[in-house]
């Protein structure tokens, strides 16, 4: 295999693990969220915590969306510079542009998610516990 054959199977790969890492971002934090709503839902108490992180959870989820559309924007500026020859200096520098801001939005959607969780064990440290038995276990 030639070094540019391997360096697009690479690529070909990376972007598979990427996809991946995409729908993991998104299948944490709408997890979370249905978690957090399922919960509420069954409560007859709640607190502003619970609301905010569910609030930062489907923000955090709703990040993978512009993450998708930089991260292909991203590959197909890499392509259309990589045609380009000695003129793709311009393409290639905005590729990188996209490549950083789809990192940007992957950690925002990391971020959204870590203090999701936060706020969700605030708000549900301070939800009284009602120490009644179940009604199904004696």
């Amino acid at each position: 295999m030639n070094s540019a054959d391997e360096a697009k199977w690479h690529w070909a790969e990376g972007m598979k693990f990427a996809l991946e890492g995409f729908k993991l971002l998104f299948i944490l934090n709408g997890a979370a969220s249905i978690s957090i709503l399922t919960f509420i839902g069954n409560m007859k108490a709640g607190s502003i915590q619970l609301i905010l992180s569910l609030l930062c959870f489907a923000l955090g989820a709703a990040t993978t969306v512009p993450a998708m559309v930089l991260a292909y924007l991203t590959q197909l500026q890499y392509g259309n510079a990589s045609q380009a020859g000695p003129n793709g200096g311009p393409l290639w520098r905005k590729a990188g542009k996209r490549h950083y801001a789809a990192y940007g939005f992957i950690a925002l959607g990391l971020l959204c998610f870590v203090i999701g969780t936060i706020l969700a064990a605030c708000g549900l440290i301070q939800i009284p516990s009602t120490n009644l038995p179940c009604p199904n276990h004696p």
